[in-house]
């Protein structure tokens, strides 16, 4: 066993090894005596004391048993994506540093009321309701940064304020502070005639297209003096023929027969173009 062992030590790859250790402590004697140092400075007692007393401390006990999370972070640190982050974030703490914002903040977090109020403010029920929305914001963000919205907003914007400047805001503010106003007013919108008009709306405006806007002035005439009539006229019964005989010497009756007349000629005139364009007959 002891043969075997010696044959190890004395095999020519530890003879080699051997000789380039002797070699680096001769040449470290010789040229800087680094060996009679050594030497010295083990045989003093009180500079042993004091190099043990440096090495084996808390800390350094401390650090050895934590050795290992040492070397990970090492590891860590010495990637060079990571170095590159550290060395940026450096830059910045000299850079905040350099313009006096890292002092302020340095008394804020030693300023326990003022740290305090800054957590209060940040942690709060606002600021959780933000964050468990954060998702919602963002799409919203992202709706509204685009250019389009952007653009109708600074004319809704623009549209506010010229209604501002008029005063109409200020208006229909007080109406819907106004509850008896919002009431006849929502009365106004939604009835049964509105919602009959909604049911027909196309109809509507189909018969409306055909109105020739340019006798509108007439329309509205027909219908003020119809109205007129019925409000101020004596509405008188007639029984006899001879009744009409008498009126018919009225100018005013004999114009306005004209014009019933002109009315029927143009009402008869539009149902036979229908009747016609239906394919019905008609003896004339």
């Amino acid at each position: 066993m002891e043969e075997l062992q010696l044959d190890k030590l004395l095999s020519e790859e530890n003879l080699s090894t051997l000789n380039k250790l002797l070699s680096i402590f001769s040449e470290a004697e010789n040229k800087y005596g680094l060996l009679s140092l050594v030497e010295g400075a083990v045989s003093d007692e009180e500079l042993i004391g004091k190099v043990l007393n440096s090495v084996v401390t808390d800390t350094t006990l401390n650090l050895l048993q934590k050795w290992n999370n040492i070397t990970k972070m090492l590891e860590t640190l010495s990637d060079e994506e990571t170095l590159g982050t550290l060395l940026q974030t450096l830059d910045l703490m000299k850079l905040l540093n350099k313009s006096g914002i890292l002092d302020p903040i340095k008394g804020i977090l030693q300023d326990e009321d003022t740290l305090g109020k800054v957590m209060s403010a940040l942690v709060n029920d606002d600021t959780l309701n933000l964050l468990s929305n954060w998702n919602n914001i963002l799409k919203l963000l992202e709706v509204v940064s685009r250019e389009d919205v952007v653009n109708n907003i600074s004319e809704l914007m623009g549209l506010y304020n010229k209604l501002k400047s008029l005063g109409l805001i200020d208006v229909l503010k007080g109406i819907t502070e106004d509850e008896d106003t919002i009431g006849k007013v929502m009365n106004g919108i939604i009835n049964d005639f509105t919602m009959n008009l909604l049911a027909h709306w196309n109809e509507i405006v189909n018969d409306l297209s055909k109105f020739d806007l340019t006798n509108f002035k007439y329309y509205t005439l027909l219908i003020n003096e119809t109205g007129e009539a019925l409000k101020e006229e004596k509405i008188e019964k007639i029984t006899h023929w001879w009744q009409l005989l008498g009126l018919l010497k009225d100018p005013e009756i004999q114009v306005g027969l004209g014009v019933v007349i002109a009315v029927l000629r143009h009402i008869g005139k539009y149902h036979m173009k229908y009747i016609v364009q239906n394919g019905t007959t008609t003896t004339s």
